[in-house]
């Protein structure tokens, strides 16, 4: 069982554990990567002007806070693009359906920001890119994973041209269209492979090393490599309640009654009915009748003295008149 939050930035305790367990799994999955690039993961939550991108990162906690995986999405709002960096679990638990869980979940997030779609790197399926056996039939699984979704490598372009001659397994570019059916326009495809390549690799790769990739780009629209792995998207994981494991919805029929139309108050009970028309059309929630219950119950929760000041001081109030908090 486990559940999954976002986390915003490094300023709380919880956060800052989590964040040290992220680096430990990325560390485990990803030797090559750079210590640098680890360290930086938490200014990017809370720095995007530096780096360009608006980070999201949410990650998979056990009961105990414990993180089982993570995902981390890189937003550009102006170019209307994302990039994922970077989707794992901790390795005893791959192939347990954390990370299918973790990337609906991250293709929801981006759908909701408005984008053309979300770009990925991933290792070659190719022998003749790949030259590691096991690396090679791992890469393999992972494209077949993505290829249920209907991602596919963008093709015709000189993405998966390595830094140095002898370097093996250079990353395809991967295009996910997150079910919108869109179609990548040349202009926009030269604006959002150099931004991939100058923001996430600029102290890596030569100015000419990009201009020469950017310019590879010359499909218009941008091509996808034909389906190699069966037909797309027949066994994906789809987020969906059963009926029996839907969120329970409790609303209260009086609660206009607390809408306090007095000068001075500003809080408003109309953005429940707003927030029930959104969810109630997502088949997650069923709905349930409230129930009553005794004081003894209400004092369970809150201050007994708190709620005795309110009964007393509504009593002794001239009819028409209410006391609320003015501060929250």
């Amino acid at each position: 069982m486990f559940v999954i939050r976002r986390i915003h930035d490094d300023i709380l305790p919880v956060n800052r554990k989590a964040l040290a367990q992220v680096r430990l799994i990325l560390m485990q999955q990803f030797p090559d990567l750079r210590s640098i690039d680890m360290d930086k993961i938490p200014e990017m939550l809370t720095n995007p002007l530096k780096h360009r991108f608006r980070a999201i990162l949410y990650v998979a906690e056990d009961a105990k806070g414990e993180v089982k995986g993570l995902a981390l999405l890189s937003h550009d709002p102006e170019l209307k693009f994302c990039f994922l960096d970077y989707i794992s679990t901790i390795m005893r638990l791959e192939g347990r359906g954390i990370g299918g869980v973790l990337y609906e979940w991250i293709r929801a997030e981006a759908r909701t920001l408005k984008v053309i779609g979300m770009f990925y790197e991933c290792l070659p399926d190719e022998q003749q890119l790949c030259r590691d056996k096991a690396l090679l039939r791992q890469n393999r699984r992972r494209l077949k994973f993505y290829e249920r979704y209907g991602v596919r490598p963008i093709i015709n372009t000189l993405y998966e041209t390595p830094l140095k001659p002898d370097e093996d397994c250079p990353p395809y570019l991967m295009f996910d269209d997150l079910d919108m059916g869109t179609r990548i326009h040349l202009k926009d495809a030269h604006r959002i492979v150099r931004a991939i390549l100058e923001r996430k690799y600029g102290d890596r790769c030569p100015q000419g090393y990009i201009d020469r990739v950017v310019k590879s780009f010359r499909d218009n629209p941008v091509r996808l490599r034909e389906p190699r792995y069966g037909k797309p998207k027949d066994d994906r994981l789809v987020l969906k309640k059963s009926r029996s494991n839907r969120i329970a919805l409790v609303v209260n029929d009086r609660h206009n009654i607390h809408h306090v139309r007095e000068r001075g108050y500003v809080e408003s009970p109309v953005r429940i009915n707003a927030i029930i028309k959104e969810i109630t059309g997502t088949d997650l929630f069923t709905e349930l009748g409230p129930k009553r219950f005794s004081q003894n119950t209400i004092t369970s929760v809150h201050e007994k003295m708190y709620v005795n000041y309110f009964k007393n001081m509504s009593l002794s109030l001239e009819k028409g008149l209410s006391v609320y908090p003015y501060v929250f």
